[in-house]
């Protein structure tokens, strides 16, 4: 008996691991419910969970068996691998600091071999060299093998664990591997084409609305720029770039895992952020008197979800207008996220805040005014989550945005010269 254990990876296909695993004889399936990972929002452990149900299913349909466990992993396993007599057990390579962290202390704790088998990125993350500007970390993509299919059957085993029940408090897209391919086909087909046109839309109709199950590893990153690649065009070119960005975060964090606390440029950790609760409090609860960062925080709290170009605004009006500690802005936004990966919503805040990732300029400031006119240029967006502004023109802000702006643009410049 050997050991498949799913971390961010809540799939069957395009799994070099469980197929590895299967090619070794008789597997049980594996999940552990870490409260380490778990101390997040309801919406995420609802959605986590649901995901979770969804793989035991798919097990099941194959005649396998998926357990679920808790506790710390490294507790766990080891006796869960005592328990069936695992010869092995067999997971994707992790490349945050907890997942190595988490990794080695398993593997010290278990008495049989742990195999890491490299995830299916389309750029490995722990390239040997480090880069901190994507555009030479994506000059590593070398094309894409295609993703290896699903086994279709598995062996039987015993099922053990439950899987709890969490209320998200909101609506949840439909779980598992069969949405989440679903999802992808309806955007290559109906989507892909206008992609690079409508792809900073406001209401992130332009996009895929993908990134719940990338978060998770419902869906392989591989497959989805497979799919998209086979089909060709500028659209398929334009989306798979931005699916190489998901590997720049991955690669940032393992190569600079400091910039999960400071700016990967410290010298604008010198910045006189702002401790102040009333004004964290209006950004977090769209209350700031500017439209388009107050429909875009309620459409974040109402369904774990917000565009590409919502997501740079209101994450650069937090560092940049008003000056609030990053840190906590950021984390505050993740867990709002049904997607709240921390590699990729740490990139996207230090590149909007200008905090040193990639070539990103400090002095690049929205305008939100047009942001919002250009992006949203019917207002339907706006109207849907924030009815009492007729237009993108700020309504008693909380600070005064032109001001905001001069005073940001001289403190960095004063730190950068």
């Amino acid at each position: 008996m050997n050991l498949v254990w799913h971390r961010g990876d809540l799939r069957l296909k395009d799994h070099p691991a469980l197929l590895q695993a299967l090619s070794q004889g008789p597997l049980v399936g594996l999940v552990v419910l870490d409260p380490n990972n778990l101390r997040t929002s309801p919406r995420r452990r609802a959605w986590f969970l649901e995901n979770v149900r969804a793989l035991r299913a798919a097990y099941r349909e194959r005649g396998g068996a998926l357990w679920v466990v808790e506790g710390p992993p490294w507790e766990v396993v080891p006796q869960v691998a005592r328990r069936l007599k695992a010869k092995a057990v067999y997971a994707l390579k992790s490349y945050t600091p907890y997942g190595r962290y988490r990794d080695a202390r398993t593997e010290a704790a278990l008495g049989v071999p742990l195999h890491l088998l490299p995830a299916p990125h389309l750029i490995p993350p722990d390239l040997p060299r480090a880069h901190r500007v994507y555009t030479p970390f994506s000059r590593n993509f070398q094309g894409l093998d295609p993703p290896l299919p699903a086994p279709e059957a598995l062996p039987q085993a015993p099922e053990e664990g439950e899987i709890p029940q969490e209320d998200p408090g909101l609506p949840l897209p439909e779980p598992g591997e069969r949405a989440a391919r679903a999802r992808l086909h309806a955007f290559l087909e109906a989507k892909l084409p206008r992609y690079p046109l409508e792809r900073d839309r406001l209401d992130g109709e332009g996009g895929s609305r993908l990134s719940p199950y990338f978060a998770l590893g419902v869906l392989s990153p591989r497959e989805a720029a497979w799919e998209a690649l086979r089909r060709g065009g500028e659209g398929a070119r334009k989306w798979v770039a931005e699916l190489l960005w998901r590997d720049f975060s991955y690669h940032l964090l393992y190569h600079f895992p400091e910039m999960a606390q400071r700016a990967l440029d410290a010298r604008f950790e010198a910045l006189p952020w702002t401790e102040d609760e009333e004004l964290f409090q209006a950004w977090y609860l769209g209350k700031t008197g500017v439209p388009l960062v107050d429909a875009a925080m309620r459409e974040l709290q109402a369904t774990g979800f917000l565009s590409n170009r919502a997501r740079m605004a209101v994450a650069q009006f937090a560092v940049k207008y008003l000056l609030l500690p990053w840190q906590r802005a950021e984390e505050a936004f993740r867990h709002l996220l049904l997607d709240g990966d921390r590699a990729v919503n740490l990139q996207g805040w230090q590149w909007a805040g200008g905090l040193g990732v990639d070539a990103a300029p400090y002095f690049r400031v929205f305008n939100l005014v047009e942001q919002g006119r250009r992006h949203d240029p019917d207002g339907a967006w706006l109207r849907r989550f924030a009815p009492e502004y007729p237009s993108y023109e700020p309504k008693d802000p909380v600070v005064d945005l032109a001001e905001a702006r001069r005073r940001y643009l001289a403190l960095a410049k004063g730190l950068t010269t």
